[in-house]
């Protein structure tokens, strides 16, 4: 009879699990999905600003929709009102003068309303059921344009992070009602996301380039020419005030610190080419290892490691360029095995000049292993374009295309992943009791930025090696790649030059395509970084371009919540 029992109360249980999988909606997974965020933005004459959100939604959970808007200053919200796109037409909510929170999702059904805050605003509205829906909110901001003492400004939060559920795709245009906007009276930045902001037909437009998430936010901040928007709110202060509190950070900080302190000059040829430096770095540099200048009069004389692509953030702690050195020591790699060839063109309608190139070897396919390889060798071929034939400083127009300036991002990107997955798998980074790697080396990290300093030393004091001593060394091809990471290959070229022609052959070195193969590597490794950070240098000069997914923190408007309830 126990047994019976038993057995009853299983069937019993089972039964009810097997229910409840049936009475519960599968539409409802807890998960709301916010498609797409579409935000019109006109400033006034007065300086107020109407704003319009789209919102493709599809809610899952909670009885409305809520938008915290904090931070206002002098700034009100008035005229808050939703509807809903059905069958094509615009359908008006009811607007309430209050709004009750604690009302069921039927009662707040089609309405909508405003809660006041201790911080500002809740902007709020009733779904309805749980379906996928367009909804468009619209309310204005009063004194939207602050007035500052040197200029005016925009500096508005349009998407809080924190939200339920972040919008996959976020498009914002910001107009003026009566004007334009351009590069001669306006200033432009974007942060908390990935994506670009531009001048664009009198417009400022910002679009995400990757969907976003819960830690992400739009913020735009925009400098006015002083007078251009006569009302708004007065603020006793410069426009670097706000400026430095957008960009404490963010990446455009980054940027400018690679800028000025990065700037490494090549000698080709004759023709000296300024190089940018812009290395997207995310993790805390690691500094506590060795140090370019250390071990004065000691050498490494072997390859430090066969996968030198792996390496560009521990270079770059060591003092080396980064990941702009990979990018050179990949254009030497493909000069050497003559998958690149350098030509040279003739430039200009009435006075010739010839200019350098370099043409990709017939029927090579890309067929590299290591994903950043490819990726790099792919942007190459693109900017060659048809006649595979790639020019000085045709790489620019190429990265015109954002499409083209977020590839080189990934490969940035690619580069710093490669080089932690290195580090962490080798052990050179020191482990915190719960196991995780820290931002120190380890012993044996400091042991292996050692051997690279070593190594440098090696090759820039090549010169006061004996003969003897290079002819030791069977693995020069792999050494000039690192004479190229460390920004030595001229220096060394023209010790080889000094050696005897027997000893050159018996070492097989030709230092006439050497000497080729540096130029021309130089220069078009150059060219890569060169345009890649104008396009970016004029986004931190605030002209357009990438966004900061960093920074914009004081914003006015915005908050660090919102979606459904």
């Amino acid at each position: 009879m126990k047994n019976l029992r038993n057995l009853a109360k299983r069937i019993f249980v089972f039964s009810a699990v097997l229910l409840g999988l049936f009475v519960i909606p599968f539409n409802n997974s807890f998960a709301d999905t916010f498609y797409k965020n579409t935000i019109n933005v006109r400033i006034n004459k007065d300086g107020s600003a109407d704003i319009e959100s789209i919102m493709d939604f599809e809610p899952s959970k909670g009885t409305e929709y809520f938008v915290p808007v904090n931070n206002l200053g002098k700034s009100e919200i008035v005229n808050f009102k939703v509807s809903e796109i059905k069958n094509g037409k615009e359908v008006p909510y009811e607007s309430l003068e209050s709004w009750n929170t604690k009302k069921t999702r039927e009662e707040k059904a089609k309405k909508s309303g405003v809660v006041k805050t201790d911080k500002g605003y809740e902007l709020c509205f009733g779904f309805g059921e749980y379906q996928r829906k367009t909804f468009i909110l619209r309310y204005r901001v009063t004194n939207f344009i602050k007035l500052l003492k040197d200029s005016d400004m925009i500096y508005w939060q349009f998407v809080n992070k924190g939200l339920s559920a972040a919008p996959g795709e976020v498009k914002l245009t910001i107009t003026k009602g009566e004007g334009s906007f351009d590069n001669t009276n306006s200033k432009i930045w974007a942060f908390g996301n990935k994506g670009t902001i531009e001048f664009s037909d009198g417009k400022i437009v910002f679009n995400s380039l990757t969907g976003l998430t819960s830690s992400n936010y739009v913020t735009v901040l925009v400098q006015l020419n002083k007078g251009d928007i006569t009302s708004g709110e007065t603020i006793d202060k410069d426009f670097s005030y706000y400026k430095d509190l957008a960009f404490k950070g963010s990446d455009y900080t980054k940027k400018a610190d690679k800028k000025s302190s990065n700037k490494i000059f090549y000698v080709a040829g004759g023709i000296i080419v300024a190089i940018v430096v812009l290395v997207k770095i995310f993790g805390k540099k690691k500094s506590n290892g060795y140090q370019k200048g250390d071990f004065k009069g000691e050498y490494y004389r072997d390859i430090p490691e066969k996968e030198w692509w792996k390496l560009s953030d521990i270079l770059e702690d060591i003092g080396f360029d980064g990941q702009e050195s990979i990018i050179r020591a990949y254009f030497l790699k493909w000069i050497q095995e003559k998958i690149l060839i350098p030509v040279t063109e003739e430039k200009g309608l009435i006075f010739k000049k010839d200019t350098l190139a370099l043409k990709i070897k017939s029927g090579f396919n890309n067929d590299f292993e290591e994903k950043v390889e490819r990726k790099l060798f792919a942007m190459f071929a693109g900017a060659a374009g048809a006649d595979g034939i790639l020019q000085e400083n045709e790489f620019s127009d190429y990265l015109e295309d954002t499409d083209n300036q977020e590839e080189f991002e990934s490969i940035e990107e690619d580069l710093e992943e490669l080089s932690n997955e290195y580090a962490s798998k080798n052990d050179l980074f020191e482990k915190s009791s719960k196991g995780k790697y820290s931002h120190t080396y380890s012993e044996k990290g400091k042991e292996f930025t050692a051997k690279l300093v070593k190594n440098y030393n090696y090759l820039k004091d090549f010169s006061l090696l004996s003969e003897r001593e290079i002819s030791e060394i069977k693995v020069w091809k792999n050494l000039l790649i690192y004479a190229t990471l460390y920004d030595v290959a001229d220096e060394v070229e023209k010790q080889l030059k000094k050696l005897s022609p027997e000893f050159l052959r018996n070492i097989d070195m030709d230092v006439e395509s050497l000497h080729t193969a540096v130029i021309y590597s130089n220069a078009f490794s150059n060219d890569f970084v060169d345009a890649y950070s104008r396009s970016v240098e004029e986004a931190s000069d605030g002209g357009g371009g990438f966004t900061s997914i960093g920074g914009g923190d004081d914003s006015f408007g915005g908050g660090d919540d919102g979606g459904t309830r």
